[in-house]
């Protein structure tokens, strides 16, 4: 919807060269040359420098390519937003997802959604809890289950669907494996794997330890998905923690268990959040099939391995 020279001009902020962009476009490099030059003239200011690597955005050329992705994503859903007004319900979603709330997601939404509308398409970004309220707030997704924020941008909304309890993960044979009970006095003795600094359960973690004035334990590994974590600490013996919900029965390595910890406050909410405003019909169906299927999930089984046998 948007004009050449502006596609032009995202495409290539995009592929970082003039090259591959003019490939990729199907145009030659003189021609995406003067469509960046009129742009410019248009603008009133430089956008793109070349480099010896490809392009770079001049801080111009950042803040106008911000500003155009939003515009380009609002034009998207108002053609689409027309189409579904009009009866063509086919529809897009962009969904997005943490890593803690994927099996949960793609089991409530697959195959109902892909069967119900056939002609839909379903895109799925995933990312951590901080990075994911950032892509709702600028239209990158439509949808997110990902843990409920303490506080709330007045433009977003959100609705609970379950409470995720968090447990310690360790080998079987650590000594903590042994315990009815774990505190988070145990927990220091230990070194750990973790999700990146301003993930959500670390935020948690950390702000438990310093309400009761312990010392955080040290961190040896750092990883930025669920299932990393799970394999470095069947690999290497290290504890981390885990929302019992992340994971199926049957889904960790046989050396791997879940234990309790007796510490309060430390259970997440998991929601559906979004924009306020229009809500697509394809967006709309996928929140009935996640409020189900949270319903459902509250009579399932607990994670095998979650207590000493």
């Amino acid at each position: 919807m948007l004009g050449d020279d502006l596609q032009y001009f995202l495409a290539l902020a995009h592929a970082g060269t003039f090259t591959g962009t003019a490939e990729h476009l199907g145009i030659s490099q003189p021609a995406l040359s003067k469509a960046m030059q009129r742009l410019e003239r248009k603008v009133g200011a430089r956008l793109v420098t070349r480099t010896a690597r490809g392009i770079e955005l001049t801080e111009a050329g950042k803040a106008f390519h911000a500003r155009l992705q939003a515009a380009s994503r609002d034009m998207d859903d108002a053609v689409q937003e027309a189409r579904n007004l009009g009866g063509n319900d086919a529809g897009l979603l962009r969904m997005g997802i943490t890593p803690a709330t994927t099996d949960f997601t793609l089991q409530a939404l697959l195959p109902a959604l892909t069967m119900e509308r056939p002609a839909a398409g379903i895109a799925f970004t995933t990312a951590f809890s901080n990075a994911m309220m950032e892509k709702v707030s600028r239209r990158d997704v439509e949808l997110a289950v990902c843990p409920v924020p303490e506080r709330l941008d007045a433009a977003l909304e959100c609705e609970m669907l379950y409470e995720d309890p968090c447990s310690l993960m360790m080998q079987r044979s650590h000594p903590l494996a042994q315990q009815q009970t774990i505190s988070l006095e145990d927990i220091t003795r230990y070194p750990w794997a973790a999700t990146g600094q301003h993930e959500f359960t670390r935020l948690q973690v950390r702000s438990a330890f310093s309400r009761r004035g312990l010392t955080l334990p040290r961190i040896v590994v750092e990883a930025d998905t669920l299932n990393a974590l799970i394999l470095v600490v069947a690999r290497t013996g290290l504890i981390s923690m885990i929302n019992t919900r992340s994971v199926q029965a049957g889904g960790l390595p046989d050396n791997v268990v879940v234990r309790p910890l007796a510490l309060s406050g430390m259970d997440r909410r998991i929601g559906i959040l979004r924009r306020g405003g229009y809500l697509s019909p394809i967006a709309q169906r996928a929140v009935e099939l996640l409020r189900a299927a949270a319903t459902a999930q509250e009579q399932a089984a607990p994670l095998a391995g979650t207590f000493p046998a």
